[in-house]
């Protein structure tokens, strides 16, 4: 069975809290690790910073399925920045592989 959390905030910095209250939540219920809910937050915040640029309302969706974590960000565009090289710099694509198993561009 499938769990699924969703969340629309304004994509404005000062609502990101929100969304760490809603992983923080999730992690509780997953008797998650301190060091995946940080994952989970450092990645989350990566994309929500870019979605502040569009000024729309973003959603954050979280699923659960067994003790794998799936999460949905938009509309936030991500595909020329995941897709650049940018060497050794501290980029979004670096900062995702750091943190998460794996990354999709949806659309």
């Amino acid at each position: 069975m499938t769990d699924e959390i969703t969340l629309t905030i304004p994509s404005e910095r000062e609502f990101h809290d929100v969304a760490h209250l809603v992983l923080g939540g999730l992690a509780l219920r997953l008797n998650l690790t301190l060091e995946n809910l940080e994952d989970l937050q450092i990645a989350v915040d990566a994309i929500l910073d870019r979605a502040e640029d569009a000024g729309d309302d973003v959603t954050v969706t979280m699923s659960m399925d067994g003790d794998v974590v799936h999460g949905r960000i938009g509309p936030v565009d991500l595909g020329d920045e995941l897709t650049r090289d940018d060497g050794e710099a501290l980029g979004l694509r670096r900062v995702l592989d750091t943190v998460v198993d794996g990354v999709e561009v949806d659309g």
